[in-house]
């Protein structure tokens, strides 16, 4: 095992993250990894050996959720249910951490109705099914899987079996048609899915024409998802989704959770949380989450009420806001720039974020902040997320800020970097103050 690698696992494993093997059972057109530019720093992995992943265990925190087939690292993620040793993995999971949640993403393929029933016996789980399409021209075009009723059965067993799962596609209606996207959506809330994620397909320069989604169509894709959260009562949520202000607005809200049972719906915006003033989206839900018991300040129509949420402390409310900004990011900007004592700070921020960011230094009264849009030239076509930009986007960037005005101090997203401070293709931020000599901090 290359030691690259078995670095990137122990890292995955500290966040409570346990990749398994990145092969995978379908072709999907979109597959990112298809798309990637030459250059980029990513691993593959076989199927680890159970002792290997045994290992692994040791590292993961049994107080929070145990996430299994997500691609959250630099390591590709593949298909969890192709390994052979899964389900003794799994055992080996529950026996570690009776309590603990798993939570596994996967297409469902191989989810047969008996493996269900023996998932049901490791409760508690929670399982996101990457559906994509229930139709079966649908799945055959988008995932090229030649057994299209496997998938769709396996949501069944797991809503027999009383596995809570969510449902997810890749939104691709320019390919498979805005009925097959209906139809997807209402198969999984009509079997009981917590939320259904709606996904962007990005593209990069390399991915074939014929593919591509026609950006102009996300508005629409949005507007389906907030229709089909009012529609079917559960979350259906279009990722990412990069909201015009702070204001702490519920996109949409679970059943039988504590904001259910509480009376929250949709659109209500919530102030405070135990009396405590909340600015933003992800401060509202933190607040919620830590809480035991809180009381829930919540404007709807004009009109200010009060609810408690029954739950225990570090329990989920239940109610899904998108993502905004979170506080402790606030934080960083406020010591960086106290750190370094900066009076003319430059934020390089990605094009999903950077409204957000000019909000966040008026709203927080940031000092003398300004915010410089990064396009993603690596890449290129239309990635716009902090995670993909690379030491060579935030550099061109800068320069052109640097040449109409002069800084003192660069301050670039946490998210481009891993654990090692690597970008995407083996650069460190401090490559951005040897090139422009300016001091950078990345936050």
């Amino acid at each position: 095992m290359s030691i690259d690698y078995y670095t990137y696992l122990v890292e995955a494993a500290r966040k409570n993250i346990l990749p398994l093997t990145s092969y995978c059972n379908v072709r999907c057109v979109f597959c990112s990894h298809k798309q990637n530019p030459d250059g980029v720093l990513i691993h593959r992995l076989p199927s680890l050996p159970v002792a290997k992943v045994e290992e692994l265990v040791q590292l993961l925190d049994p107080r929070e959720k145990v996430v299994i087939g997500e691609s959250a690292t630099r390591l590709v993620e593949g298909e969890p249910f192709t390994h052979p040793e899964i389900m003794p993995i799994l055992k080996l999971i529950r026996t570690k951490m009776p309590q603990t949640t798993i939570a596994i993403t996967t297409n469902a393929i191989l989810l047969t109705p008996r493996l269900a029933a023996q998932l049901a016996q490791l409760l508690p789980l929670e399982i996101t099914v990457s559906l994509n399409s229930v139709t079966a021209a649908g799945r055959r075009l988008l995932m090229q899987d030649t057994e299209e009723s496997r998938a769709p059965r396996a949501v069944a067993a797991l809503a027999r079996s009383g596995i809570p799962f969510h449902g997810s596609l890749v939104a691709m209606p320019h390919l498979a048609g805005w009925r097959d996207m209906e139809e997807t959506v209402r198969f999984l809330a009509e079997h009981g899915a917590l939320t259904i994620r709606l996904f962007l397909p990005g593209y990069t320069a390399k991915t074939p024409p014929e593919i591509k989604f026609p950006l102009s169509l996300w508005t629409e894709v949005v507007a389906f998802a907030r229709e089909g959260t009012k529609r079917y009562g559960l979350p259906v949520i279009p990722e990412p989704c990069v909201p015009q202000d702070l204001t702490p607005k519920i996109w949409g809200v679970m059943a039988k959770t504590p904001a259910q049972e509480a009376g929250l719906q949709p659109g209500d915006v919530i102030t405070e949380v135990d009396g405590k003033t909340v600015s933003t989206r992800v401060e509202a839900f933190w607040a919620a989450k830590r809480a035991k018991k809180p009381t829930i300040a919540y404007a709807r129509q004009g009109r200010l009420y009060h609810t408690r949420l029954k739950k225990a402390a570090l329990e989920p409310p239940g109610f899904v806001m998108l993502y905004d900004f979170h506080p402790r990011r606030v934080a960083a900007i406020e010591r960086a720039i106290r750190l370094r004592q900066a009076e003319r700070p430059l934020v390089l921020a990605s094009a999903f974020g950077a409204q957000l960011v000019r909000q966040v230094a008026n709203k927080f009264a940031l000092p003398a902040l300004t915010v410089c849009k990064v396009d993603n030239n690596f890449f290129g076509g239309s990635i716009q997320a902090a995670g993909l930009l690379t030491v060579q986007d935030f550099l061109t960037a800068a320069r052109k800020a640097l040449a109409g005005r002069r800084h003192d101090l660069l301050l670039v997203p946490q998210d481009a970097f891993d654990g090692h401070g690597l970008d995407l293709t083996g650069r460190r931020a401090d490559v951005l103050t040897q090139e422009l000599s300016v001091a950078c901090e990345v936050v």
